[in-house]
């Protein structure tokens, strides 16, 4: 008897656990940042955010080469969208939408490319270089990258 309410305390505890927000720093490795980016990093570090956690890949000025947010979201696409919204109003500017997992956008004044996958919103920052057309490509090609390792 006690084996089985072992069992069902277990079972209780599932839903919980797939519900934790990845570690957004085992999506992407060092490595692999490097040979994308401009300005390489040296070291990662993460750090939780109000709805989840962010990977920060870091030059040897302590500087933000990369951010990578992951969270998870009740509703992703109202949510991503509610974001979207704010996020134009506060930049007085429009969004680009990008056309990377369930959908997403790009910010072109803060060079940010949100974009969601089942039930988690993405936030992605790379430092920028000298073309805003190549940092976008560069933003986005990075972020297809880490879509394809998001589980469903």
């Amino acid at each position: 008897m006690k084996s089985f309410i072992a069992f069902v305390a277990a079972l209780a505890t599932l839903p919980a656990l797939a519900q934790d927000p990845l570690a957004p720093c085992e999506l992407i490795k060092l490595e692999e940042v490097n040979a994308m980016v401009d300005v390489p990093a040296n070291k990662s570090r993460t750090h939780p955010t109000k709805a989840g956690q962010e990977c920060s890949y870091m030059d040897s000025g302590q500087k933000a080469v990369l951010t990578l947010e992951v969270r998870n979201a009740k509703l992703p696409k109202a949510e991503l969208d509610q974001e979207a919204d704010t996020l134009q109003k506060i930049y007085r500017t429009s969004i680009k939408p990008v056309e990377i997992g369930d959908g997403g956008f790009w910010l072109p004044v803060k060079g940010e490319l949100y974009f969601r996958k089942g039930k988690r919103i993405v936030r992605l920052v790379v430092a920028p270089g000298k073309d805003p057309k190549i940092h976008q490509t560069k933003t986005e090609s990075i972020a297809r990258l880490i879509e394809s390792r998001l589980p469903k």
